[in-house]
């Protein structure tokens, strides 16, 4: 697999990993997320890629107490994604970095 490019800024983006840290049972230890995490150094462009998938998604920092993951307590560690429509609700997902916890949530617009 080639080293994508940064969308916003045609910089080589660096890999990362996301890991799952809570709920493991049976004493197992942290598991990788599933899907590519991707950085870049020059722009601070933050994004994923399914695995087998090209395209690059972006994600963005959720800034104060938002960002506060509310499952590990991690600050300003909660990225989220661009938001959907669905069952005529905006939902988005959200991602905590430190304990790889994911969850879909309504957006609400203010």
């Amino acid at each position: 697999m080639s080293m994508p490019v940064c969308p916003r800024c045609g910089q080589g983006l660096s890999a990362f990993q996301v890991f799952r840290t809570r709920n493991r049972w049976g004493r197992a230890g942290p598991r990788p997320r599933d899907e590519l995490w991707w950085r870049c150094a020059g722009c601070g462009w933050l994004g994923f890629q399914e695995r087998g998938s090209d395209r690059l998604r972006p994600m963005r920092h959720l800034e104060g107490d938002d960002g506060d993951c509310p499952f590990c307590g991690g600050e300003e560690s909660t990225v989220v994604s661009e938001p959907w429509q669905a069952e005529g609700e905006t939902r988005d997902w959200s991602v905590c970095l430190e304990c790889g916890t994911s969850n879909q949530r309504r957006v609400r617009i203010r």
